[in-house]
């Protein structure tokens, strides 16, 4: 895979080294800078032509000029995602390609001036290769890390919350391998195709076609789960990385290096997109049903009902009974909160028990409930509503008797009105059973 002495189209250690400290954190300094040292060190070597005390200082030098940049950039990177979670996901997404771009031209510069001061033959290096040195690492790290930070939390004993996110909604697709396989085979096929065609056509125009590879990425991004998605990016840079070589196109690698970047930045924030949709389908869901009572919320209501009547003959009557339970606020004082839910949650599943499949309850606001009664005048729906109130129990909770009782005030839906005008009428009513004494329903027209 490379292309040039020291400089490879993608550069895996320093995805699986950020990936590392990302994961474990200061834990993986060690291990990660022996690794770095046993390879540089060329133990083989050192037996066979003698002990060098330079080759010792060059290997030292060369593992902490990868290890302390990526190092820095994975802690950098776990503070980020940790500490920042009430930041929007594309908002975190940008600061990690910031922090992974400075760690690997750390990493690239670092190791160039180690290159350059430890060898005699290769001065002016540092010039002519930190860029390609940097891209290779850069899509090395963006293209491994997902991969590690897969592989890595099933050695480690902690959950790392701001890391589930990015996998949250793979939990909501299946794990079809068969359409996930086909839309690879089109992505692997475009860049093969593209690498021969490279190599047949000698225009240097011919290598950015590689960058509508993202396209079919993009598309096993958005449709696919998120540890797909990363091994589709995966497979994707180890055929283009190989097929540079295979093909003989090297002279166009920093094209591939490029291209492979863009397209790993656009899985990145691609990635945000399912979660994006996720987290709205838990909004919608939380704007829908009443977490106390599992009943619906007061905007899923207003739908429904103004539905219905925009759907009603002219002359079809519909009515809403607005009540609220009597002295709610001195069982939540003289028992407390716990004690309170359990009353508004027990009264208010007795009361949805007793609705007709036609009729529906709500959750306006803490004690305070409403019923759309359709199909009823202001007589019948107050024959309804005093039917209900009948309803209401007497709870037993732990050791108390609580005989719960409850106000309505009914007003009938008029032509043209808005649900919200017809709320406000039952409120006044509603106000007005209250002042009567409690216990009882007020109709107003």
């Amino acid at each position: 895979m490379a292309f040039a002495e020291f400089i490879s189209l993608w550069y895996m250690p320093a995805g699986v080294s950020i990936a590392g400290f990302l994961i474990f954190g200061k834990r993986a300094f060690i291990p990660i800078f022996l690794a770095v040292f046993f390879v540089s060190f060329r133990f083989a070597e050192q037996f066979e032509q003698g002990f060098d005390p330079a080759h010792l200082a060059s290997a030292t030098l060369f593992a902490l000029a990868h290890t302390v940049p990526y190092g820095l950039g994975g802690l950098l990177a776990r503070h980020w995602l940790s500490h920042f979670a009430q930041h929007g996901l594309p908002q975190r997404i940008i600061g990690l390609l910031v922090i992974y771009a400075l760690a690997a031209l750390l990493a690239a510069l670092s190791g160039l001036m180690v290159w350059e001061f430890t060898t005699e033959t290769n001065s002016g290096i540092l010039e002519e290769g930190w860029f390609a040195w940097w891209l290779g690492d850069l899509v090395g790290v963006m293209v491994i890390a997902p991969l590690m930070c897969l592989i890595l939390p099933r050695f480690s004993r902690k959950r790392l919350p701001w890391l589930d996110e990015f996998y949250a909604h793979d939990r909501r697709l299946r794990a079809d391998l068969k359409p996930f396989l086909l839309k690879l085979i089109v992505a692997v096929s475009a860049v093969i195709g593209i690498l021969i065609l490279d190599s047949k056509i000698t225009h240097p125009g011919v290598a950015y076609f590689v960058f509508f590879v993202s396209i079919p990425q993009l598309w096993i991004v958005l449709t696919e789960r998120t540890s797909y998605a990363t091994a589709s990016l995966v497979t994707i840079t180890v055929f283009m990385a190989f097929g540079v070589g295979v093909f003989d196109v090297t002279d166009q690698s920093i094209t591939y290096q490029f291209a492979l970047y863009i397209t790993a930045a656009i899985s990145y924030f691609a990635v945000s997109i399912p979660a994006l949709m996720q987290r709205n389908n838990q909004l919608a869901e939380l704007s829908m049903l009443d977490l106390l009572t599992d009943l619906p919320t007061k905007w899923l209501f207003k739908s429904l009902v103004t539905q219905v009547v925009k759907s009603s003959r002219p002359n079809q009557n519909h009515c809403i009974a607005l009540y609220n339970l009597d002295n709610f606020k001195k069982i939540n004082d003289e028992y407390g909160q716990t004690t309170g839910d359990e009353v508004l949650r027990q009264s208010s599943q007795i009361i949805k028990n007793e609705l007709r499949d036609s009729e529906l309850l709500c959750r306006c606001e803490q004690d305070t409930f409403v019923v759309f009664l359709p199909n009823l005048d202001i007589e019948e729906a107050t024959k309804r509503a005093n039917e209900l109130r009948h309803k209401l129990p007497v709870l037993h909770i732990d050791d108390l008797i609580l005989p719960i009782r409850g106000s309505f005030g009914v007003a009938q839906v008029q032509f043209g009105e808005s649900i919200d005008k017809t709320v406000e009428r039952a409120t006044r009513a509603l106000q007005q059973a209250k002042l009567e004494g409690r216990n009882k329903v007020v109709a107003i027209s």
